[in-house]
C-alpha cells in the first residue's frame, strides 16, 4: 500500500516533463494531505500497538517472575517444613532410646533384686531345715535318754524282784528274765523305729515347705485369684530333684489359679536340694507326692 501511494506521489510530482508546468488541481493536494495523515495516523497505531504488546511482555514477564517467587517461598517452606519434622523424628528417636535404656536399666535392677530374694529364700529354707534337723535330734536324744533311763528303773525293779524270789523261782526267773530282755530289746527297736519315724516325718515336712516356697516364688498371680483359694498338685519326681510330671488332682474351682500354679511347678523345673535325701526318704516321701497349694498372699 505503501508503494502505490508513493508511486502516485511520485507520479503527481514529477509526471511527464511537459506537464511539469501544469497547475496541479486543488482536487489532488487535498488527496496527498489525507493519505500523509493516514500514514501517521497508521504509525501512531504501530506505535500504540508495540508499546501494548511491550506492557503485555513486561506484565507477563512481573507474573513469571511473581510465580517463580511464590513457587520458590513455597519451596522454601517446604524445606523449613521437612527440616522441622527431621528435627521431630530425631527428637522422638532420642527419647524413646532414653526411654529404651530405662527400661533395660530397671529390668537389670529387678532381675538383681529376684536373685537376691531367691538367695535369701534359698537361705532361709537351709536355715529352717537346719532347725528342723537339730530339733529332730535333741528330740531323739532325749527321747533315747528317756528309754534308758525306763530301762534302769524296769532292770531295777527286776533285780530286786528277782534277789527276792531267787531261791524259790530260780529257773523261772531266768526264764523270764529272758523273755522280759526279748520284749525290751522288741520295745526298743520299736520306739528307735518310731523316732527315726518321726525324724523322717520332720524332714520330709522341711522340704516340702521347702518345695512350696520354690513354687511360690516362681508363681505368677492371676487376677481371679482369691483368698482361700488352694489346689491339690501331684508331683512325680526324679532322684535328682527333677519334675518328671504334674498334674491337678484336686481342683481349687479356678481354672486360671489351677494352671497358674501347674505353671509355676514347671517353672522351676528342679529342686536341686533333694539330691540330699538318701533315696529311702526320697522313695518313700516325694517319688510321687501331693501338695497343697494355697499361696498366703492372696486378695479377699
Amino acid at each position: 500500500m505503501h508503494t502505490v501511494i508513493l508511486s502516485a506521489l511520485f507520479y503527481s510530482w514529477f509526471g511527464h516533463a511537459e506537464a511539469r508546468n501544469t497547475i496541479t488541481p486543488r482536487h489532488v493536494k487535498a488527496q496527498i494531505v489525507d493519505i500523509k495523515s493516514q500514514l501517521q495516523a497508521k504509525a501512531e497505531q504501530q506505535k500504540a500497538e508495540a508499546r501494548k504488546k511491550e506492557q503485555a511482555r513486561k506484565k507477563e514477564q512481573a507474573r513469571k517472575k511473581a510465580e517463580a517467587q511464590k513457587k520458590a517461598e513455597a519451596r522454601k517452606k517446604e524445606e523449613a517444613r521437612k527440616q522441622a519434622e527431621a528435627r521431630k523424628q530425631e527428637q522422638a528417636r532420642m527419647k524413646a532410646e532414653a526411654q529404651k535404656k530405662e527400661a533395660q536399666r530397671k529390668k537389670a535392677e529387678a532381675k538383681k533384686k529376684a536373685e537376691a530374694q531367691k538367695k535369701e529364700q534359698a537361705r532361709l529354707a537351709a536355715e529352717k531345715k537346719r532347725k528342723a534337723e537339730e530339733a529332730a535330734r535333741k528330740k531323739a536324744e532325749a527321747e533315747k535318754k528317756a528309754a534308758a533311763q525306763r530301762k534302769k528303773e524296769e532292770q531295777a525293779r527286776k533285780e530286786a524282784e528277782r534277789k527276792q524270789a531267787e531261791q524259790e523261782r530260780l529257773a523261772r526267773e531266768q526264764q523270764e528274765q529272758a523273755r522280759r530282755d526279748a520284749e525290751l530289746e522288741a520295745q526298743l527297736l520299736e520306739e528307735e523305729a518310731e523316732l527315726q519315724a518321726e525324724a523322717d516325718k520332720v524332714t520330709a515336712a522341711g522340704y516340702t515347705d521347702y518345695i512350696q516356697s520354690e513354687i511360690v516364688s516362681n508363681w505368677s498371680r492371676p487376677p481371679s485369684a482369691r483368698n482361700g483359694m488352694e489346689a491339690t498338685l501331684t508331683l512325680h519326681l526324679l532322684p535328682t530333684g527333677e519334675v518328671d510330671n504334674v498334674y491337678v488332682s484336686e481342683s481349687s474351682g479356678n481354672s486360671h489359679f489351677d494352671e497358674s500354679a501347674l505353671r509355676a511347678v514347671k517353672r522351676v523345673g528342679q529342686f536341686e536340694q533333694l539330691q540330699q535325701l538318701e533315696p529311702v526318704l526320697f522313695d518313700r516321701y516325694f517319688r510321687k507326692f501331693t501338695l497343697v497349694f494355697n499361696p498366703t498372699d492372696l486378695r479377699r
